[in-house]
């Protein structure tokens, strides 16, 4: 994906990527200066191309997720989601206020295995984990999920942070998470189904109060997030494809 990305380059936009695209130059190894095909953009800009490609392979060779994260605009760091080890992260909460309320359970997916760290038990072990990660990808994380957890743990993380609440905006798909996985036909286990954050907090306190039921089921809604979240950016980047080129 980032070997046909020139978008990154100062000075070029969306735009003038899309131009070279429809010109037949879709990977930087089409880029020829000597090209017919070239003339679809202003020398200055083609001479800004042909200087920073080289810059470019070499950050790609090295998968420095740094230097892309820094020349992509943010809302192109979509683009990165093949760079970097990924964590797909959500939070329960006994609330929505950072200022009176705290963070219950942190579940993380590695795309294989969840790792969920409960409050009393182990939470504290989330911070060390998180740091295994470049990307992270969340629903409504930027709002909610990171703000606390930074909170939690005095920390502004340096993470590539893929919210997919604006991404699947993008494409049409609005609504709360459940929703957009309903309208995607994705399914939850049946003892979680009609779950929502409210419910999530009320089984928190149930569980306090001593149901540890309560607490299983709460652990199951939160892995059910965090596995979705995965298929959801899967969605996200076949059809992020298939707009832009095709596949």
């Amino acid at each position: 994906m980032l070997n046909k990305t020139f978008c990154h380059i100062k000075g070029i936009s969306i735009n003038h990527e899309k131009l070279l695209w429809e010109n037949g130059i879709a990977h930087w190894d089409d880029f020829n200066l000597k090209s017919a095909q070239i003339n679809c953009l202003p020398k200055s800009k083609l001479e800004k191309i042909k200087s920073e490609l080289d810059i470019s392979k070499a950050a790609l060779e090295k998968r420095d997720l740094a230097y892309f994260k820094r020349a992509l605009p943010p809302k192109e760091h979509w683009r990165l989601a093949a760079l970097g080890k990924i964590a797909y992260v959500d939070i329960e909460t006994t609330g929505i206020s950072r200022g009176s309320d705290g963070i219950t359970i942190i579940g993380i997916y590695d795309g294989i295995t969840p790792h969920i760290y409960i409050k009393g038990q182990n939470l504290e072990e989330a911070h060390a984990k998180l740091l295994e990660f470049d990307t992270v990808v969340t629903f409504n994380g930027k709002q909610f999920d990171l703000p606390f957890i930074e909170s939690h743990f005095s920390t502004a993380y340096d993470f590539v942070h893929l919210d997919l609440r604006y991404m699947l905006k993008e494409l049409g798909l609005q609504g709360g998470l459940k929703s957009i996985e309903q309208q995607l036909g994705i399914e939850r286990d049946a003892t979680v189904q009609g779950v929502d954050g409210f419910e999530a907090v009320n089984l928190w306190y149930q569980y306090k109060r001593g149901n540890l039921a309560a607490l299983q089921k709460l652990l199951v809604y939160n892995r059910e997030d965090i596995v979705n979240l995965k298929a959801l950016l899967d969605y996200y980047l076949s059809k992020k494809q298939r707009l832009l080129f095709g596949l």
